[in-house]
């Protein structure tokens, strides 16, 4: 099949790991002889350079404020109508796929002019996170654009001919939603052992800091803040580590207090992301909101335990093979924290049940597979 993906990851810094997902579910569905096509917007590394796929990354500015943000969608617009359209038009693909707001906008809007099937993936959606940052806030920010991009993804989503959720949370949500529609079954994220190579000797002894690694956007439902806090409480003999981005950096820093303990990377490659999953002795993720939540699989493959913020998804989804802390808990966290920090022994026995159970449950290429299924028994039905 020919298959085209329309990632419009615009902001860097919101490219986590649903955007992410899609790049690598392109990638999987390549090794399975799929031609496969990706129009995105930012270049985050996360193409192989041996990798098959045809990708175009359109011209941008960065949407720091409302004017850059205006000119960029006119970019946007531009290359949509003769870039975008134009190589659809060339590739007639057999199916386009998008994900999540203007992409499966995009999706929908050129694969009924040209007659092409389309899927899209789904993960939050608005009744979703009202139930989980409560409805004042939710009043607050669910306004002018905001609200009118999500009832066009609504539109968009109802006339999908798939709809591919990451987990029956989504599943369920997305389906209520949309007032019944069939929402498929769960396409998880997943491993590649092959691309991520497990080192069981690398972390760091007591001669050396231990370190504690956090992976992640840095925006307020990530509550890195409450992490740092509660972080600078323990002695000199630990290190915390900071992979990503985001609005929220400058002043995550400043809540360092210019400790050197306190590292932070920015975005990093996915090699130099496995090298410091290798060395830390544990993750923390004290996110308050998810529609996944890959960092804590990516912990568990290999072998670190991980501490999260009890919310549903994390539940759902990992059962009891993470470390939970009630949200916003400073000192339950600093307790668990403390645990780990003293007990090798209970850390490695935790990392090593939570690296058996990834690995019977989460894989790319079983992800691909069934991508596949679904997309190739739609085809079939509809001759």
């Amino acid at each position: 099949m020919k298959l085209f993906f329309i990632i419009d990851n615009n902001q860097p810094h919101e490219s986590g790991g649903g955007y992410y997902a899609i790049f690598k579910f392109a990638e999987f569905l390549t090794k399975r002889n799929h031609d496969t096509y990706i129009y995105a917007v930012n270049d985050l590394g996360w193409l192989k350079e041996d990798s098959k796929i045809s990708c175009y990354y359109r011209f941008k500015i960065p949407r720091k404020n409302r004017i850059m943000r205006k000119f960029d969608r006119i970019i946007s617009n531009a290359y949509d109508v003769g870039v975008l359209e134009r190589e659809i038009r060339r590739v007639r693909p057999d199916w386009i796929l998008g994900v999540l707001t203007e992409s499966a906008i995009k999706a929908v809007r050129y694969g009924k002019k040209y007659g092409i099937p389309v899927a899209n993936f789904v993960y939050e959606c608005p009744p979703w996170v009202e139930n989980m940052v409560g409805k004042d806030r939710f009043q607050r920010e669910y306004v002018g654009y905001i609200r009118n991009l999500w009832n066009k993804t609504k539109e968009a989503y109802i006339e999908s001919d798939i709809l591919f959720p990451n987990s029956e949370l989504s599943r369920t949500y997305n389906s209520a939603w949309l007032e019944g529609k069939k929402v498929a079954e769960p396409i998880y994220p997943g491993i590649d052992v092959e691309q991520m190579p497990v080192s069981e000797s690398a972390e760091k002894e007591s001669s050396e800091r231990l370190m504690v690694l956090y992976v992640g956007r840095l925006v307020d439902t990530k509550n890195v803040d409450l992490l740092i806090r509660v972080f600078r409480r323990f002695d000199s003999n630990v290190e915390l580590h900071i992979c990503g981005d985001g609005p929220d950096r400058d002043r995550l820093v400043t809540l360092t207090g210019g400790s050197d303990r306190i590292v932070f990377h920015g975005f990093v490659s996915d090699e130099k992301l496995w090298t410091l999953y290798n060395s830390c002795a544990f993750i923390v993720f004290p996110s308050s909101f998810e529609g996944f939540g890959m960092p804590p699989m990516q912990a568990l493959y290999f072998g670190k335990p991980c501490i999260v913020s009890d919310i549903p998804i994390f539940r759902s989804i990992y059962a009891d093979y993470l470390e939970y802390f009630s949200l916003d808990d400073a000192e339950q966290l600093y307790s668990i924290m403390g645990r780990l920090l003293l007990d090798r022994k209970y850390r490695l026995m935790r990392g090593k049940e939570g690296r058996e159970f990834v690995l019977r449950k989460f894989r790319w290429s079983i992800s691909a597979e069934k991508i596949e299924k679904n997309l190739q028994e739609f085809i079939d039905k509809s001759r």
